[in-house]
């Protein structure tokens, strides 16, 4: 539950071991470059390295012939190709082009040849039925000749011109909006008639390259096109017998040069001064001995090492590392941000809170297994993380469920169970019960109010770590807050509650109207205690102004936040009425009309109270809690590795 710890790495050498000292830390997998130059106050003697990577090229074509081939990138074992030259690499991409890729380029070609016929054919089909040669007619000496298609309602327009002799439409063919044909017209008459047509919204067809009659030459598109695509089948037994047998050598030497490309990214981070090179990245702690073993064997390299906490100003990535339970969870971390180095990790605190809240408002003993069920099926066939922190979620659904006695909506099918188990006469929580909703939604604020309280806890510590004395005292969600917020709770639930009353003089001054105070001043409080001199910049007058209408905000941000927690007991109400509804509607019907509507009401009820809760519950996490505590401005641990492209 906490943050890996990191390591600064400077690696200094001579120039010349540039290329092996990257290609060593590139090989260990763990090692994260960053911008040499920003490490150092006096940087002028230092020099940007910027290199041309010569595997670019020639991954770039790799790729495209696979692609091509129809073979999928991956990495594989590739360790005989791993120490192999630039030139021998060179060699075997220029020869799988020129034999591959010939293979593809005529296949291609064929392809574009086909698809010129499609066109070809779509295009002369719709004038099919025309029983003149389009050559011949396009070869008249006195009368024109325009093919095209005409939208249906314009030819009913036609009517319009019937006493002119000249304006007449020969339809081919039609389909849902046009009709398809050919209008003649003299050439002196052709520049009105073109007028009239094209007011019609007459679109001409360009079909001069068909010689003979449309439909000889749709005829022989079709012919052409079958010759093609035999050839294009005989090119494609050709890649795929070229592809079976050179498969396995193709994708070692893809793998050695994007192992060589991804080695030499880190070459651009580095800097040379004089004859020399100097290298700064991170790595995990515990790989500090991999990467000095790595840069051993290299002459005139030394290597250093430094702990993050003394490089926060460079802001030191950020590497999640977690149990079991809580690693899941990560995902939520990182769709809200990162936390920087000086941060608490709130995987855990999310995986739990939102466990148990998930659970809460989802509580279903028979929906809860189906979707665990669903979450396993989601994380182990389909690969998607959302499936895996769904598990615990949906165990903790059914756990509920049970405490409600709710299975598919049957709110008394568990009570044989109860007496067996329990003695119990009926389910522990019958929750539309009139008592039991007033319970509830006290639960649901009550959950509330210690979730928060926990919050404020967790961002005092937070402050501490990262030397905000002032935050971690005087702050919203610092100990004066944390004072004021407990204190008003307690207090209302003493005096409303429990007939107690607490809220005194004494009580009020010392321990509500004090830490506001202290809450309003913050700011000058927290320069005072760095040491600052100045702490009203723009003058207390026009600080007070501005906190006032921030305190307001503040005080009514409890509230609120501690009111979002209402939607926790409702949820529960929810799910109790729809599966209510779902009941009442199965009661019309017949045995299997109820059983269908059961059924079919379940799945629904489940799938959309599954993605309200999950998005409710993120809600809460994200702006009533992790608001409170959590800045989230890390950067992620991103180490220099070949990955599957």
């Amino acid at each position: 539950m906490a943050l890996a710890k990191m390591k600064l790495v400077n690696v200094i050498g001579g120039l010349s071991f540039l290329d092996d000292t990257v290609t060593a830390l590139g090989k260990t997998g763990v090692f994260q470059p960053d911008e040499t130059a920003e490490f150092f106050s006096d940087n002028e003697s230092l020099i940007p390295i910027s290199s041309v990577n010569d595997y670019q090229p020639l991954l770039d074509k790799l790729k495209e012939l696979m692609a091509g081939a129809g073979i999928r990138p991956q990495i594989v074992d590739s360790s005989e190709y791993d120490d192999v030259s630039t030139d021998k690499v060179k060699s075997f991409v220029s020869d799988t082009d020129s034999q591959l890729g010939e293979l593809i380029s005529v296949r291609d070609k064929l392809n574009e040849e086909i698809a010129v016929c499609d066109t070809n054919i779509e295009k002369a089909q719709h004038f099919v039925g025309l029983d003149l040669g389009v050559k011949k007619i396009a070869d008249c000496e006195y009368i024109i000749t325009r093919f095209g298609r005409l939208p249906k309602d314009s030819y009913v327009k036609l009517q319009a011109y019937s006493e002119n002799p000249y304006v007449e439409f020969f339809p081919c063919t039609k389909d849902d909006a046009y009709y398809w044909g050919t209008y003649v017209t003299p050439i002196s008459e052709a520049d009105s008639i073109d007028r009239i047509f094209s007011r019609l919204y007459f679109e001409k067809v360009d079909i001069s390259d068909i010689h003979g009659t449309p439909d000889d030459y749709v005829k022989q598109q079709k012919e052409l096109k079958s010759q093609l695509s035999d050839k294009v089948k005989e090119t494609e037994k050709d890649i795929s017998a070229y592809s079976d047998k050179h498969k396995e050598e193709i994708l070692k030497v893809f793998t050695a040069i994007c192992k060589q490309h991804a080695f030499l990214s880190i070459k651009n981070h580095a800097c040379k001064c004089r004859r020399s090179f100097v290298l700064v990245g991170w790595i995990p702690a515990e790989y500090e001995g991999q990467i000095e073993e790595a840069l051993k064997a290299i002459n005139s390299v030394e290597v250093t090492f430094t702990d993050a906490k003394d490089e926060m100003k460079h802001s030191p990535p950020v590497k999640l590392k977690n149990k079991f339970f809580f690693r899941p969870f990560e995902y939520y971390t990182e769709m809200y941000g990162l936390p920087n180095a000086s941060e608490i990790d709130p995987s855990w605190f999310i995986a739990l809170t939102y466990t148990l809240l998930f659970g809460i408002m989802f509580a279903d003993v028979g929906q809860g297994i189906m979707l665990l069920i669903v979450a396993i099926y989601m994380y182990k066939k389909l690969k998607m993380p959302l499936g895996a922190l769904l598990i615990p979620c949906s165990i903790c659904s059914t756990i509920f469920g049970f405490i409600f006695g709710s299975v598919f909506g049957f709110e008394e099918l568990l009570t044989p169970v109860y007496k067996a188990l329990f003695g119990l006469k009926e389910k522990p929580v019958d929750v539309m019960e009139g008592n039991t909703t007033m319970m509830l939604i006290f639960g649901a604020v009550g959950i509330g109010v210690v979730l928060l309280i926990i919050a404020m806890i967790l961002n005092i510590v937070s402050c501490f770590k990262r030397g905000d004395t002032g935050g971690a005292l005087f702050g919203v969600n610092g100990v004066a807050g944390l004072v004021f917020y407990v204190s008003l709770v307690v207090g209302l639930v003493c005096s409303l509650v429990l007939g107690v009353q607490l809220m005194n003089t004494a009580y009020v001054l010392g321990l509500i109207v004090l830490p506001l105070i202290l809450i309003f001043f913050r700011e000058p409080l927290s320069k005072l205690i760095k040491g600052e001199r100045k702490v009203f910049e723009g003058g207390i007058g026009s600080f007070i102004v501005d906190n006032l209408f921030e305190m307001f905000e503040v005080a009514l941000s409890y509230v609120t936040n501690t009111m979002s927690f209402l939607r926790v007991g409702a949820f529960i109400l929810v799910h109790a009425g729809m599966m209510k509804v779902v009941f009442v509607l199965a009661g019309m019907f017949g045995p299997v009309g109820y059983t269908i509507t059961i059924i079919v009401g379940n799945i629904l009820v489940m799938a959309l109270e599954a993605l309200l809760v999950g998005i409710q519950v993120l809600r809460l996490e994200y702006y009533e809690m992790f608001s409170r505590f959590y800045i989230g401005d890390g950067r992620k641990y991103e180490p220099v590795t070949v990955k599957d492209i």
